[in-house]
């Protein structure tokens, strides 16, 4: 189960998803909390913190829910940073993933001067049946 819990925060180099215009990515979702961002100069990198930073060389101190995710096309680990908006689309995605299961598909849209970030449910082929117990030779 994903919860806002977990160890310490993500170290080291992110990788970033960005899927091309009109290409979806196919995540699974391992991990996601709410976190404090902000841009590092010094560092070219965004740093991530569970408070407010209090140092003022820091860009953008910005209030985000960061999605850790699997990127199956990549074959690695990622992360997405989450406006409230796009948290709240998201969790009604994952919702309805986790009633009737499937695929999150997660793309980017280019509205205005903004990308935002966009996830969508790909409902599985397959019908998922309920097993019923009995001795096998009674099925043939």
């Amino acid at each position: 189960m994903v919860t806002l819990e977990g160890k310490d925060l993500p170290e080291g180099t992110y990788y970033y998803p960005r899927p091309d215009p009109g290409e979806k990515i196919p995540i699974m979702v391992l991990n996601f909390r709410r976190l404090f961002a902000a841009w590092s100069p010094e560092l070219k990198k965004t740093l991530y913190f569970k408070k407010p930073p209090e140092n003022e060389n820091l860009k953008r101190v910005r209030e985000i829910t960061l999605l850790q995710i699997y990127d199956w096309l990549a074959g690695r680990e990622g992360v997405i940073e989450l406006t409230d908006p796009e948290f709240k689309q998201f969790m009604e995605v994952y919702e309805a993933f986790l009633e009737k299961l499937g695929e999150i598909q997660y793309l980017r849209r280019k509205i205005g001067r903004k990308t935002e970030n966009v996830f969508e449910l790909k409902e599985s082929p397959y019908v998922i049946r309920e097993v019923k117990k009995g001795p096998f030779s009674d099925n043939l």
